[in-house]
């Protein structure tokens, strides 16, 4: 199962980061929808947030095995910028969420606030 974990600001308005760990199991290596389907919306913001918002996004993975990925957002003081990064970040997790509701055996999503 992909376990994916969002952090919060204390307020709940801001995303800082999201960590995720595991396999979904849907299918075989190669095969996994589900698997495919997280990855592509993960890469597909990550890419978006450095190349169309020049966001220097630390990204975390883990290179051998996969099964690992986490973002930390940058502190962002630009208040167009902040807001268009936060809306990146909640279409992904808006996707994510579609995906759990989709595949709950595969995908499970918690919240936390920092």
């Amino acid at each position: 199962m992909i376990q994916v974990q969002i952090s919060l600001s204390k307020e709940g308005q801001e995303v800082k980061e999201i960590e995720m760990t595991g396999h979904a199991g849907y299918g075989e290596h190669g095969q996994d929808i589900v698997c495919a389907a997280v990855s592509s919306q993960v890469i597909s913001v990550e890419n978006s947030l450095y190349q169309l918002l020049q966001v220097p996004v630390e990204t975390t993975v883990n290179e051998m095995e996969g099964g690992y990925l986490k973002l930390v957002l940058p502190w962002i003081e630009q208040k167009k910028l902040k807001h268009d990064v936060q809306l990146l970040m909640r279409h992904l997790i808006l996707a994510l969420e579609v995906t759990e509701q989709a595949y709950p055996e595969y995908i499970q999503i918690k919240q936390t606030i920092l």
